[in-house]
């Protein structure tokens, strides 16, 4: 039995320090929740996941990730505002607000085609561009919650530029995921 890589293809977000002390802010007002908060180090917004992954699919991809950022200039988009994905009436992911994402979503549709051709399935829903801050496991205060969230509807974060796609593996570990580069790719 081959062991899989859990794979997934991201552009890297270098967070401003507007965008630290949103997350700070944030991680003081929420401190009593069941929060799981992404490192700074680690923002990044996922254009694919992949999953399972074969070691011998690793180089394929990595040919068919080079081409499509060949096919793009590099490109930016704005960070404004907060959001957050509920799952059954509970808010479970917390993240940033994409303003200007049209490329983002042209780069995600071209990354989804190419890869069907290597067996992995096409999104099953429209992509929405986000930058996931939080992972929320349970919340004692919703309403304290969607307070602070509500602070940040309208605050301007970033301007984001991308230059370059990247190909991860994401080892899952207790202490939170450790992503290994599998392939960076320019956008020139």
């Amino acid at each position: 039995m081959a062991d899989f890589l859990r794979t997934f293809v991201a552009v890297k977000i270098e967070p401003s320090p507007v965008l630290i002390q949103t997350m700070n802010d944030l991680k003081n007002k929420l401190s009593g929740e069941v929060v799981k908060w992404v490192e700074p180090n680690k923002l990044h917004l996922t254009l694919k996941f992949l999953g399972d992954t074969l070691p011998s699919q690793v180089d394929e991809i990595g040919e068919e990730l080079n081409q499509t950022a060949k096919m793009f200039s590099p490109f930016s988009f704005q960070l404004v505002g907060l959001g957050f994905f509920k799952n059954k009436g509970m808010p479970r992911v917390l993240f940033a607000n994409i303003q200007e994402g049209e490329v983002l979503q042209q780069l995600a549709a071209e990354i989804d085609n190419r890869l069907i051709n290597l067996g992995f399935q096409p999104e099953n829903r429209p992509f929405k561009p986000h930058l996931t801050l939080a992972r929320i496991k349970f919340l004692n205060n919703k309403k304290e919650f969607y307070e602070a969230v509500e602070k940040y509807s309208d605050t301007f974060m970033q301007t984001v530029t991308i230059d370059e796609l990247l190909f991860y593996r994401s080892i899952l570990k207790p202490e939170g995921p450790e992503y290994k580069e599998l392939g960076k790719f320019s956008i020139l």
